[in-house]
């Protein structure tokens, strides 16, 4: 059974796979972690429980998270328990801010790196175990105090008693049994009788060992101290006032609350700081209770006091987490949000432009997916240190999640100001970075909003600075573009376009067009090439420039890419089962997908399914995926080919391909970027390119195939120059599969 003072944190996902590996990754936490298959099971046990965090999946069939959180928010007992909200798809800009504004303090995206989580998951714990130990030690001290405080006034009333025995028996001429010996306790104090008072105090210290209990009179000066103050302050206790063992800054706030407690006879709860000899600076909380003398004035005062060091630096800790990113040690968006309120509250009174940088990094999926989280974490840490190289001190670098940085520019002279800094971010963070071993670059796009121009509060400024963000990569990436109020028709489209592309997933939207690949030597049909195509229901098409991009941006290009392997192999066995003599389908497979461990298995499943033979499916990769990570790429590609599967390289010549590794890679075709075919007729330049690249790879044994031939001219050049294949336009545009099915039955273009 779970204690009652034992931490607890909820994981709410519908997905039971998902649920049981987060599950494994939180397990070794020191806190019992409870699951819930539902938002509706979540609120369930939020009823009868305490949390110290929620996890909790955005997109989950019923209530889904925000609809949860919000439900969460409206009940008092959970209203500030702390949410991180989970999903597999990549945020919207609506979606981060709605979460964020149902008090979200972090979004995280599937797969999660699992140290990633624990680690932000721990703050919470050990913020709930801080906030449990400072309860029940708020709790003891006070009970502490009221039987110290019960038990001292009993004490004095001994001490009236006995003093009024002892004169009674001197005016009677008689002798006082027990004599008395004096205790100094301090310079200056009344002294302290060592009989029944004294042996009374000794029991009750020996009751509080753990404590520092001292008796002071109505002006701080020391009556009694524990042991325990002896032990820690030495010959400090036994010269001057209480206060000489307080710190200089609280010194005179401290003697200011023990005037005002002595002179309103009230008890007080105290904070401060004291200097201990050989250990510095330490942090106490005392508990001051009053003593009346018989006139009902107060004579002295009681201080149960405890070291709470500890647990202040624990809670500075926790505070910093809560405001600062684990990963880099930036600002996080609560503190950036905090900053950029006193930014714009100062812009009245300085009449000096803010400006708000919202920076990408270029491709730096690509390196996460390629290399690992751990080498994505370090490439991380190497940007921001070099982020916060190009501000001023005053300046706020901050990440907001992933890849996402923002930098607030505040009291700037002018907003070219802005650009002068985006201008040297641009620069700084384009120079390579050696992780582990590979030199790897990154470039920043980035988008600056102004306030108040382009936004009266965070959330518009961070929005707007993100939509110019977004043109700046439209426009090549690696560079900077200030908001204009045109890009937000260019925003709602490919916030439009994420969502639709999630619902043409869902309702299988997409179909394959088929381009042929045409013999150089004696125009034989030699296999074709499947592009995806998205119908709309106005009837037109949308061109795949537009989606592609917006699906690799939101992850949605995994299981495009998975639709498209199998739908390929089903037309395969199709067009078998109709009697044609197939040949060859080429399907694209991002960078992305290539390095998912799942691609083995997704095509392995569509061989199976379909019953094909595998050289009848071809795997179409760029050169710069192949490239990312060659080590793992010369693994990965032997697995693809050991299933029968043949291998080519598409757009070649477009990255930096080392021989060295090229020569190693079990392909079977290098495609010749379209870029190079467009001049070759004219250009001697792009003609040298592509005759060297044909010569390359058929001194590795490889097929040359030729991309987007559109002229006779360029054919004729190919074909002189001993190109294998050809495809484009000159040929045929990309066919509908009842198209191809009729030139695979025709089996021969003329090249004449």
């Amino acid at each position: 059974m779970v204690q009652t003072d034992e931490i607890r944190v909820l994981l709410v996902n519908d997905d039971p796979g998902s649920r049981f590996a987060l599950h494994t990754i939180l397990t070794d936490l020191d806190a019992a972690i409870e699951t819930a298959a539902s938002g509706e099971e979540a609120l369930m046990l939020l009823l009868k429980k305490e949390f110290a965090v929620i996890i909790l999946d955005v997109k989950m069939t019923g209530l889904d998270g925000f609809e949860t959180a919000r439900l969460i928010r409206q009940r008092p007992r959970t209203k500030y328990t702390p949410i991180i909200f989970l999903t597999s798809h990549r945020a919207t800009d609506l979606d981060r801010a709605t979460g964020y504004e149902l008090g979200a303090v972090d979004y995280l995206f599937m797969p999660v790196a699992p140290e990633v989580l624990k680690s932000k998951v721990q703050v919470f714990i050990d913020l709930a175990r801080t906030n449990q130990r400072r309860e029940r030690s708020d709790a003891d001290l006070e009970t502490t105090n009221r039987q110290l405080q019960q038990q001292l006034e009993q004490v004095m009333r001994l001490n009236e008693t006995l003093r009024a025995e002892i004169v009674a028996c001197k005016q009677a001429g008689e002798y006082f049994p027990g004599g008395r010996k004096l205790m100094p306790v301090a310079n200056g104090a009344a002294p302290v009788e060592e009989g029944a008072q004294g042996r009374e105090i000794e029991r009750l210290i020996a009751q509080h060992a753990g404590d520092f209990v001292s008796l002071l009179d109505a002006a701080g000066a020391w009556v009694y101290a524990s042991p325990s103050y002896h032990a820690a302050f030495g010959k400090a206790i036994r010269e001057g006032s209480y206060f000489d063992i307080v710190h200089a800054d609280d010194r005179e706030p401290l003697r200011d609350a023990f005037r005002q407690l002595v002179r309103d006879g009230t008890n007080a709860r105290l904070h401060y700081r004291v200097l201990v000899p050989e250990r510095g600076e330490r942090h106490l909380e005392s508990e001051a209770s009053v003593i009346p003398d018989a006139a009902g004035k107060v004579a002295q005062v009681v201080m149960v006091s405890r070291d709470i060091t500890d647990r202040k630096e624990m809670e500075a800790y926790i505070l910093h987490q809560s405001f600062h990113d684990t990963l880099t040690g930036l600002p996080n968006r609560l503190l950036l949000e905090d900053r950029m309120r006193q930014a714009t509250a100062n812009l009245g009174r300085q009449h000096a432009p803010v400006a708000v940088l919202f920076i990408d990094l270029d491709r730096f999926k690509d390196i996460n997916d390629t290399l690992g989280h751990a080498s994505g974490d370090r490439l991380l840490q190497e940007v921001a240190e070099r982020l916060g190289r190009c501000v001023r001190e005053g300046d706020t670098v901050a990440r907001l999640s992933g890849d996402e940085f923002v930098v607030l520019l505040a009291g700037l002279h002018d907003v070219q100001d802005a650009a002068l800094v985006a201008n040297k971010i641009v620069r700084t963070v384009a120079e390579p970075c050696l992780i582990g071993g590979r030199e790897l670059r990154v470039s920043p796009s980035i988008g600056i909003a102004i306030f108040p121009d382009d936004g009266q509060n965070m959330e518009e400024l961070l929005r707007n600075a993100d939509t110019a963000m977004y043109h700046a990569k439209q426009e090549g990436r690696g560079r900077y573009s200030f908001f204009a109020a045109r890009m937000n028709e260019a925003a709602d489209q490919r916030l439009a376009v994420g969502s639709a592309l999630q619902r043409a997933i869902q309702e299988g939207e997409f179909v394959l067009y088929y381009q042929p690949k045409i013999s150089a030597v004696d125009g034989e049909l030699r296999g074709f090439e499947a592009l995806i195509r998205w119908p709309q229901p106005d009837g037109e098409w949308m061109s795949p420039g537009t989606f592609i991009p917006i699906a690799e941006e939101t992850g949605r290009i995994e299981p495009i890419g998975k639709w498209a392997l199998h739908e390929a192999a089903r037309q395969i066995k199709q067009w078998i089962e109709a009697g044609a003599t197939c040949c060859p389908i080429a399907v694209n497979v991002s960078a992305r997908q290539f390095h998912q461990a799942s691609l083995m298995r997704d095509i392995q499943t569509a061989l199976q399914r379909t019953g094909i033979p595998p050289g009848l499916l071809e795997a179409e990769l760029t050169e710069s995926a192949v490239m990312a990570d060659p080590a793992k790429t010369i693994q990965a590609l032997h697995q693809i080919r050991d299933l029968g599967v043949s291998i080519s390289v598409d757009d070649f010549g477009t990255g930096y391909s080392s021989l060295a590794y090229l020569k190693r890679f079990p392909l079977d075709k290098l495609k010749v970027d379209a870029a190079f075919v467009r001049d070759i007729a004219t250009d001697p330049d792009d003609a040298a390119i592509v005759s060297a690249i044909i010569t390359l790879a058929h001194s590795l044994n490889l097929t040359v195939i030729a991309e987007g031939v559109e002229t006779a001219d360029q054919m004729a050049f190919l074909i002189e120059h001993g190109c294998d294949e050809m495809q484009g336009h000159y040929f045929s545009k990309p066919v509908p599969s009842e198209e191809a099915l009729e030139m695979l039955k025709r089996g021969r273009f003329n090249l004449h």
